[in-house]
């Protein structure tokens, strides 16, 4: 009987040598991008989701304290890796990790909740912060810092302290969120899609922050041409209760979920987009004054509109603010710096 048949090959062996034909001597890895997320909680896994979804990173490394967390949450979205662009996930308390990474994004430290004020834990996270930034500097020393911790402005700024950085180098997530809130609000109020709005908030990331209604535009059309009193005491539509809602907004979210992770996730994502792919794109993000000149002749950390791209913060937006605006952003720069002095003696 003729065998119809061909015999299957022996693969027992060494299955890996059989189906790759030619393995590389030396694999070039240079290509590779890595994005640092530390804390895995559910701000860190959010920045995490929205970094890969993007397809940003082709490593992402989640480090935390809790390492069995770190490593629960990096295998979970592993398991899905083939449709997040193949990328290799780790987790780990090992800040080694963290070697050679492009950027590196600090969720970590206690957040605000309704019965809070920042001093009320800006103590407790700088405590953290001494551990965490001279260990991220230390193994990836040509990265850009993304600082989403709260209160962001100080700790941003303490963050360039400690981890010898230059200021470009390191951002605070700042107003962004509290800008996108603003367009979501303003849009909702239009009826109309939240892309078609041009708003800006920036100054403090808090109570003091301040919404530029001057700029406030619907594709290109500034909204106080229409009524000259938006956002003002007089206002008789009264535009400026959107900026209470938007201050109000963290504080809601955690009422009614217990904390808030998606939005600054996905903000945090187009800020390190920015950055891994140069885009030059412009965000309101906290970023270092030096003789701050809204009113205050010292160095602080506050939002302003920035151009981002591979070397972190490349240059500001200035805008023509009115007297009311200059104002408010004055006393948005004494409370940011009075706090900031509170700790200044423990950091230098």
């Amino acid at each position: 009987m003729t065998e119809s048949r061909r015999k299957s090959p022996d693969v027992a062996g060494n299955t890996v040598t059989f189906l790759l034909t030619k393995q590389a001597e030396h694999l070039v890895d240079g290509h590779r991008v890595k994005v640092v997320v530390v804390g895995s909680d559910p701000k860190g896994v959010a920045v995490a989701i929205a970094i890969l979804f993007k397809r940003l990173a082709s490593e992402l490394v989640l480090i935390d304290v809790n390492e069995d967390l770190a490593k629960a949450e990096a295998e979970d979205i592993s398991h899905a890796a083939a449709y997040l662009g193949n990328p290799k996930i780790i987790g780990t308390k090992d800040y080694a990790c963290a070697r050679d990474a492009a950027v590196c994004v600090i969720t970590v430290g206690s957040q605000s909740y309704e019965d809070q004020q920042s001093a009320d834990y800006l103590e407790h996270n700088l405590k953290i912060f001494k551990d965490i930034i001279p260990n991220v500097s230390k193994y990836a020393p040509n990265s850009v810092l993304l600082i989403l911790s709260k209160p962001v402005d100080i700790l941003s700024y303490v963050a360039m302290k400690l981890s010898g950085f230059p200021p470009n180098r390191v951002i605070g997530l700042g107003t962004f969120l509290d800008s996108c809130r603003f367009q979501y609000f303003i849009a909702q109020k239009l009826g109309i899609s939240a892309s078609a709005i041009q708003a800006l908030i920036i100054g403090e990331s808090g109570p003091a922050s301040v919404p530029v209604w001057s700029a406030v535009a619907v594709m290109g059309m500034p909204l106080k041409d229409i009524n000259k009193e938006i956002g003002m005491r007089t206002d008789p539509e009264s535009w400026g209760d959107l900026h209470a809602k938007i201050i109000d907004s963290d504080n809601e979210l955690i009422t009614k979920k217990g904390y808030h992770s998606w939005g600054v996730g996905i903000c945090a994502s187009e800020i390190v987009d920015a950055i891994v792919r140069n885009t030059c794109a412009c965000f309101t993000v906290s970023t270092f004054l030096k003789g701050c000149r809204h009113g205050l002749e010292k160095d602080i950390f506050m939002s302003l509109p920035c151009v981002v791209g591979r070397n972190g913060v490349q240059s500001f937006i200035r805008l023509l603010y009115t007297a009311k605006e200059q104002e408010m952003m004055t006393i948005s720069c004494r409370r940011i710096y009075e706090m900031q002095k509170s700790i200044l003696d423990k950091i230098e």
